[in-house]
């Protein structure tokens, strides 16, 4: 099984594909990747852990598989996934704007290329299969997680954190808001490393994660949930996989009043505990392990005659 990776720096996205490419190993597959000429080699790209698996030629011809994942299609000729004697594709599809006309993103045009489509959510699979365009079977394979050892929930916790990667100015504004009101938090609207940015959930008393209003997954509310930190999030389509406003986290709308009140609120400790033991329950059934599993079964139906 053949992946291709053009690594310029850690997303999740690449975290994703890197999954798989484990997932690949342990059942049995002679899994190799091809990085690109301009991809970083340096100990962000976790490929550098299996240097006797980084192949300098990219052959897709000789492949079984080919496991493809967001523009990693400009790798494959165009007919080439449709020739006789071509691989199998597998295309690993991350985002519902894979569904979206985008002159200068061409995610939608890939989806009419023959493959085997995984897709993280049913947000992003219902998008995809929207379009009419689509060939080939497509399979919803929930996004599993894994978190290193070193992100471990403590027993000591303080404050607020505010993840706003993706939305700074509100995050921004969430932290004057709470300043007013007294209350401590820490604003991260930059990329952190994931050990580090890991580590803040970890230490946090709540949680509050900011996404775009469109999300394929939104996997760092469901690595909030593993390390036991109460979570703040408004609802952005693929956390729907996951997220249960009122059960598992609180769901406000992406607005500074309605974000303060649902801190305020669990930093009374009212639901928390409940919040908190539904958080953890929900990770668990997110494990690698059943991803695995998934994954296996679509490689059985991938091999069959």
């Amino acid at each position: 099984m053949l992946f291709h990776r053009d690594f310029r720096g850690y997303t999740g996205g690449h975290g994703k594909v890197w999954d798989y490419f484990n997932h690949a190993l342990a059942l049995g597959w002679d899994a190799q990747v091809y990085l690109t000429a301009d991809s970083l080699c340096d100990a962000s790209n976790p490929w550098m852990e299996t240097p006797e698996r980084i192949v300098r030629a990219w052959q897709p011809g000789e492949a079984d598989i080919v496991f493809l994942a967001g523009m990693d299609w400009q790798a494959l000729p165009a007919g080439s996934d449709s020739s006789p004697g071509a691989p199998c594709v597998i295309n690993l599809v991350q985002h519902v704007r894979h569904a979206r006309p985008d002159p200068d993103l061409p995610l939608r045009d890939f989806l009419r290329r023959r493959a085997w489509r995984i897709c993280v959510s049913t947000a992003v699979a219902d998008a995809i299969l929207a379009t009419g365009e689509v060939n080939g079977p497509v399979r919803t394979i929930p996004a599993g997680l894994a978190l290193p050892a070193v992100a471990q929930a403590s027993g000591s916790r303080s404050g607020v954190f505010i993840g706003a990667l993706k939305q700074p100015a509100l995050g921004a504004a969430l932290q004057a808001a709470l300043r007013e009101r007294g209350i401590a938090s820490e604003l991260s609207d930059g990329w952190l490393p994931r050990p580090r940015f890991l580590a803040a959930l970890a230490g946090a008393r709540v949680a509050v994660l900011l996404p775009h209003a469109t999300e394929g997954f939104f996997l760092p509310g469901l690595e909030a949930m593993a390390l036991g930190c109460p979570v703040v999030m408004p609802p952005c389509g693929g956390s729907g996989e996951y997220a249960r406003d009122g059960v598992n986290c609180l769901m406000p709308p992406a607005d500074v009043p309605a974000l303060v009140t649902a801190v305020e609120r669990l930093l009374s400790d009212r639901d928390s505990q409940s919040l908190v033991a539904a958080g953890r329950a929900t990770a668990a059934r997110h494990s690698l392990a059943a991803e695995r599993e998934a994954f296996g079964h679509l490689l059985d139906e991938v091999c069959t005659p």
